[in-house]
């Protein structure tokens, strides 16, 4: 699949994901949660370890260097997958957030961090840590919801992010920096870390959908039964692409 036709495809999985998230999460109401269940698992590849990717840079390379991590796709060599966003669907109440101040930082030619969560209408601090001009963009179901040119080292930039869903951040300066945010209003939604393991703790008992996306792995959803104070083990498995 060609690199046009593979933006189409994710921007389309991406939209909709954000359209399902805004349409369930209006409402949301925090409360003190006892005797919470604890969803939890891991994201598995199903074929041989791809990678470590690189990718070539091909403007100020003087500043970033030849290359950079390529972070779209990290399965370590136990084939458990990075990065990948757990949500809890259609819960309308639950336990409060925690204290939460997100960055989104430029720095050597990348984003960092490359997944992130952030709760809808919370600011979200947008930093140049580069000697040279960033554009962060930022899209939403198809529609820009920021675009910030940041010509200035150290400069910071404040945006709120008000709709649930996913958005999709690029560099109109460097077209292969590209990241996601996962606006939420419910805290139920988790990333893997570098064992593929999430976690969802204090969850209400209950009947849930549960999401798993990753940007180039696609999307899957199973649903989910909790007790009061169970632990409940959900694994997600992708296969190759």
């Amino acid at each position: 699949m060609n690199r046009p036709i593979m933006l189409l495809v994710v921007a389309g999985l991406a939209a909709a994901l954000s359209s399902t998230a805004a349409s369930a999460q209006e409402g949301y109401r925090e409360m003190t949660v006892n005797k919470g269940a604890v969803i939890s698992g891991e994201a598995v590849h199903a074929g041989s370890p791809p990678g470590p990717f690189v990718i070539w840079v091909k403007k100020d390379a003087e500043v970033f260097g030849e290359k950079v991590p390529d972070d779209r796709l990290v399965v370590s060599q136990s084939g458990k997958i990075k990065n990948v966003v757990v949500t809890l669907e259609g819960i309308a109440e639950g336990k409060p957030w925690p204290n939460h101040r997100p960055q989104l930082a430029n720095k050597g030619g990348r984003f960092l961090p490359h997944v992130q969560i952030v709760r809808r209408d919370v600011q979200l601090e947008i930093i140049n840590r580069d000697p040279v001009l960033h554009n962060t963009h930022g899209y939403q179901g198809g529609r820009t919801v920021f675009n910030l040119a940041q010509p200035n080292q150290d400069q910071i930039i404040r945006k709120p992010l008000k709709r649930p869903g996913l958005i999709d951040v690029m560099c109109d300066d460097h077209d292969w920096m590209r990241v996601w945010i996962m606006v939420s209003a419910p805290p139920y939604v988790a990333i893997t870390g570098e064992d593929g393991t999430y976690t969802l703790p204090e969850v209400p008992p209950g009947t849930y959908k549960i999401t798993a996306w990753h940007e180039k792995l696609g999307k899957k959803q199973v649903q989910v039964t909790v007790k009061a104070g169970e632990e409940r083990k959900v694994n997600f498995t992708f296969p190759v692409k």
